[in-house]
């Protein structure tokens, strides 16, 4: 378990590609505050129990949840908790709450709005009936609910003894929130940016439309942001965070090239075909919708900015080069 003076650092498990999140625990004269949680699942609630017997402290202790954002290794324990710490406030925001309930309701439809998506982009049925069993085996992850309390983006908020400013950043999910630290330089960053990955960038339905868009312009944003440490949610702490920022970039700025010129290539594909020739086609059902979402964010970037055009052929889209 490390720390960073208030900062305790928690590594949970995770039963998918990523293997492990880092939530953090702030404290402070009042009571701990907890920035994401994990999945419910029992490895992960044995971990905080562990940790907080280390430090000495319950679930009494705990005084609020902050959540980054909506994704389930970061928002599957805060119902579970907030019942447990006696009905503290769990902070997210508004939009990201919205978007847990139109992914992770029982009721929901996005599971079948998303597998017309992926057929319509040329997935192989196979693979399509695959999609509502795969988004209904996170829910029990996911359960409880929290009852919400909405954080605003140019507000402040205490975590432990000390106010961070909360920052609005997209891309990743569309209510994505930072919180800095001014006076410290500190980065609180969730998923908005890692050390040795990229952040995933994908489109779903129903949500942003331009989610690249949304991401490079908050790139952009924070780069002016003066930051020393960066917390975030996968891998270790770091410090190269202008540099970081420009790899990030790069990365996306090559990828889109790639993408163009494959398309311009090829003069018809499918985004399911540009996403083979980018990623490969060996992939569990979890990582074929990441990379089938984020080529789709790539692909409608490019096509916003008029690189690349799409038509429709009955009931299937096809990406075509850009006709002046």
């Amino acid at each position: 378990m490390n720390r960073w003076e208030d900062i305790v650092e928690v590594p949970l498990p995770l039963p998918f590609a990523l293997k492990e999140i880092k939530a953090y625990l702030f404290m402070g004269g009042n009571g701990v505050t907890i920035v994401d949680t994990g999945l419910n699942i029992e490895q992960d609630f044995t971990v905080w129990e562990s940790v907080m017997k280390e430090l000495g402290i319950t679930w009494k202790d705990v005084e609020k949840i902050v959540l980054t954002h909506y994704h389930p290794d970061h928002y599957g324990l805060a119902g579970r908790i907030q019942q447990l710490a006696g009905g503290i406030p769990v902070y997210i925001s508004q939009v990201d709450f919205q978007q847990a309930q139109l992914f992770w309701d029982r009721d929901s439809k996005m599971a079948q709005d998303l597998a017309s998506a992926f057929r319509r982009h040329g997935l192989d049925e196979s693979v399509v009936k695959q999609i509502p069993k795969h988004l209904a085996s996170f829910i029990p992850w996911i359960e409880p609910h929290p009852t919400p309390t909405f954080l605003r983006a140019g507000s402040k908020i205490q975590l432990g003894d000390r106010t961070y400013k909360v920052i609005h950043t997209p891309g990743h999910a569309d209510g994505h929130l930072s919180f800095y630290d001014p006076e410290r330089e500190w980065l609180i960053g969730g998923d908005f940016l890692l050390p040795r990955i990229t952040p995933n960038i994908s489109m779903w339905p129903n949500c942003d439309k331009n989610p690249l868009q949304s991401y490079l312009k908050t790139l952009e944003k924070m780069a002016s942001l003066p930051v020393k440490r960066v917390f975030s949610s996968h891998g270790p702490i770091f410090e190269n965070y202008q540099e970081r920022i420009e790899q990030i970039r790069h990365h996306h700025e090559s990828r889109l090239k790639h993408m163009q010129d494959f398309v311009e290539t090829a003069g018809r594909v499918s985004a399911t075909e540009v996403c083979d020739h980018i990623f490969g086609k060996d992939l569990s059902i979890h990582n074929i919708r990441f990379a089938l979402s984020e080529t789709l964010a790539h692909l409608e970037y490019l096509r916003n900015n008029q690189q690349i055009e799409v038509e429709s052929a009955g009931k299937r889209y096809f990406y075509v080069p850009f006709r002046q």
